[in-house]
This record gives C-alpha cells, structure tokens and sequence, in this order.
C-alpha cells in the first residue's frame, strides 16, 4: 500500500469516528430543533398579541437555545464531550415549563400565554409543557451518559478507532 492510500484511508477512518461520534448527539438535536419551533411560535404568538413579559421569556429561551444548538453543531469539529450550554438551556426549560405549567391555571398564567382564553386551552399548553419537561429529563439523562462515556456510541468509538476499518 503506497503512502497516499494509506493517507487516504486514514482519511477515511477519521471522518468515520468524527461521523459517529457526531451521531451521538442526534436525539438531542432533534429535541433542540423541536423546542426551537415551540419557543418560536410562543414568540411570535406572544408579539401579535403585544405581551411583553411572554415575549421577553420566549425570546430568552430561544436565544439561549440558538446557543445550545451552535454547542451541538460544534461537535463535529470538536471531539469533547462538554456540553454544558447545551445541558444549562435544557435545566432552565425544564424548570421553566414546570412553573409554566403551574402557571396556566394561575392567574399570572395569562401573561405567560396571552392567547390562553379557556381552561381547554390551557389543558393543551399543560400537556405541551408536560412533554417538554419529560423531554428534557430525558436529554438531561442522555448528556450525562454522553459525559461519563456511558453511552452506547462511546464504546463504538472506541471499537472503531482500535480496529482501523
């Protein structure tokens, strides 16, 4: 094998270990992007309807969130697994939907969603909220795992940088 193909499936390998380590950390974007369209809506909802407490709250949240994302766009450049934009955006939502949840049936609740006119409405934006509390519990779990290498794709990394495919 001569030195350029040894270069190129070096290469090769390289990219493979970068792609799977960037796999790794695909729930969590899916998860980020679905919450980035929430707390848009919720922003755009909240400016038609001239709420400047929601929109200052939304608009934090997917600010915050943007950064979040650019951490877990970083990873492909990057191979640490330090998440903690990202792991401090999905404590803040969850501790955020909690009090929002409480809120809607509050009476600070219509600030929160000034388009919360009835208490079936307000059922679904709790049950929106719910979703997204279980789902951050759950990207919360799978950072943690990322970052003590408990992971399933941590021990295929390994597996794959040791047998050069």
């Amino acid at each position: 094998m001569t030195k350029k193909d040894q270069s190129l499936e070096q290469k090769k390998h390289d990219m493979s270990v970068r792609s799977i380590n960037f796999s790794r950390y695909l729930m969590i974007r899916y998860f980020s992007a679905a919450f980035l369209f929430t707390n848009l809506f919720w922003l755009v909802f909240a400016i038609c309807y001239k709420d400047i407490v929601a929109s200052i709250i939304s608009g934090l949240l997917f600010v915050l969130l943007l950064v979040a994302s650019v951490e877990q766009v970083s990873k492909w450049n990057v191979r640490n697994t330090d998440l903690k934009f990202t792991k401090l955006y999905y404590q803040l939502q969850l501790g955020a939907n909690v009090i929002f949840a409480i809120g809607c049936y509050l009476p600070f609740g219509k600030l929160l969603f000034p388009f919360m006119t009835t208490n079936d409405v307000a059922n679904v934006i709790v049950t929106i909220l719910v979703i997204g509390m279980l789902g951050s519990i759950l990207i919360l779990r799978r950072i943690s795992n990322i970052q003590n290498g408990r992971d399933k794709y941590a021990r295929a990394i390994k597996t794959f940088e040791s047998n050069r495919q």
